[in-house]
């Protein structure tokens, strides 16, 4: 499968064109987009125009978004098709970032990830793929997420299928930034917007986590085992006012829409989302992140703060708001608290404002627990990075394929804590939803705990550092 792209540079429409091999002889069946990948709603109004060459023919089944070439005895084969990037003008919406699958494709700017102009192909018959930019604006900066270092867009990208359906990013445009840094002997990436309207020195506002974030969750996994990784955030030139930020991770990088300013919840989305190179791609319970939310979004995000404030851009009021008013104060009056586990998902994305929310609290608030309960057990000696060392030195001696369980993730902690109560509180708190009980909850003594109308609310000991607390 290989991609021909074409961009003027001041248009909305990316222009595609593809030569493929076929296995089948009569037709070939390809889907295009992900309704998974950020709430797709109208996909066929971003992609357009299909054209085979004769005496090839094409059919379009929207619905099911398959695009069916018919071969009629051909030879060679190949499809063109557009891409519309635009943004509506007069009634911008949150679509541009809250759709995570929708191209900006814009004068000056083009960003946009594989998932959102090339076609899967559904027999699987093709092993390789690659990429290459026929017509773009020779002065404008570059950026791919297979090859930083290539920066001539005219020169083939080209890898095994199974390593791009991970997604690839690109960017191009000339309000566009890359600066590279060594953070510990690994080739980082910092790609920005360099000028927007909401007054952003991006390159600024991310440079402390390429100088202490990075190298502290490095230390954190002892784990220096990469080839590169990259930062992308570009900020949405519309007419609203402020839309928030979003993104999106993929192999080897991470990718942010911003469209405000950029601040202290920025930062948790930034270190968040980038936390999960580990906790959701290297160490994951289950076959799909979904199969158990809790560790691999709760536990992520106590590993993004705990890391935040190791690296000291988050300071203690930073901490305990996102601990308290971030976590614990809208948790514990949430309705929908004690639901199981097994009904999220059908609410997931529909009311996440309830449902989506909920392993994200309950398996920070469960990390919390276990670390302090660790540190006790142990009279400060282990931790939970500790134990979660432990889970991705398991990960790393299993087979191919074969994955990390509730009970290697049970067993692992039976090393620090008792089994029997380790499953008994995944059961209970993260299976069956029931809240943990902090009035019978002992923490180390740097935390302290006061109950108010049943809602638990932490505080530092006038003694306690958190600089301390969390070093490694």
């Amino acid at each position: 499968m290989d991609y021909l792209l074409n961009w003027d540079g001041r248009s909305s429409i990316l222009n595609v064109e593809l030569t493929y091999s076929a296995s089948q002889k009569d037709s070939t069946v390809f889907t295009f987009g992900d309704p998974s990948f950020g709430g797709q709603t109208d996909i066929f109004n971003v992609i357009r125009n299909f054209r085979a060459t004769e005496p090839e023919s094409v059919r379009i089944d929207e619905v099911n978004r398959r695009i069916t070439v018919y071969h009629k005895g051909a030879k060679k084969h190949r499809i063109r098709y557009e891409i519309v990037g635009s943004l509506n003008v007069d009634k911008p919406t949150l679509a541009s970032q809250t759709e995570l699958f929708r191209p900006v494709i814009t004068k000056g700017m083009l960003t946009l990830v594989n998932k959102q102009f090339t076609l899967e192909v559904t027999d699987k018959s093709n092993p390789l793929v690659s990429f290459r930019w026929r017509k773009y604006p020779g002065n404008f900066t570059y950026f791919n997420s297979i090859l930083p270092s290539q920066t001539n867009p005219s020169t083939k990208l080209a890898d095994d299928y199974a390593n791009f359906s991970e997604m690839v990013y690109f960017v191009m445009g000339d309000n566009i930034d890359v600066k590279e840094y060594n953070v510990m002997g690994i080739r980082y990436y910092c790609v920005t917007t360099k000028v927007d309207k909401y007054e952003n020195d991006l390159q600024g506002n991310l440079n402390p986590f390429f100088e202490y974030y990075f190298p502290s969750v490095h230390r954190f996994w002892n784990d220096t085992d990469f080839p590169f990784y990259f930062l992308a955030a570009t900020a949405l030139q519309n007419n609203q006012k402020n839309i928030g930020a979003g993104g999106f991770g993929m192999k080897n990088g991470f990718v942010m829409k911003l469209g405000t300013k950029f601040g202290t919840w920025e930062k948790l989305v930034t270190a968040h989302e980038t936390a999960h190179t580990w906790i959701g791609m290297k160490i994951m319970l289950g076959n799909d992140s979904f199969d158990n939310q809790w560790f691999g979004e709760g536990f992520n995000d106590y590993t993004a703060i705990i890391n935040l404030a190791n690296s000291k851009i988050y300071d203690k009021e930073d901490f305990l708001h996102y601990l308290n008013e971030k976590t614990l104060n809208p948790h514990y009056r949430s309705k929908v608290k004690n639901v199981h586990n097994d009904s999220i998902s059908a609410k997931y994305w529909t009311d996440y404002a309830n449902y989506g929310v909920l392993p994200y609290r309950r398996g920070f608030l469960y990390a919390f627990y276990l670390d302090n309960q660790i540190r006790l057990a142990s009279n400060g000696k282990f931790t939970l990075r500790n134990m979660l060392i432990d889970l991705y030195t398991l990960k790393k001696t299993k087979k191919i394929g074969e994955v990390l369980t509730v009970e290697d993730f049970i067993q692992t902690g039976a090393t620090y804590l008792n089994k029997q109560q380790l499953k008994e509180q995944i059961k209970r708190h993260m299976i069956e939803g029931y809240p943990i009980d902090f009035n019978s909850v002992k923490l180390i003594s740097e935390f302290i705990v006061e109950i108010k109308d049943n809602i638990p609310k932490i505080s530092l000991a006038n003694d306690a550092d958190l600089s301390k607390i969390y070093q490694w």
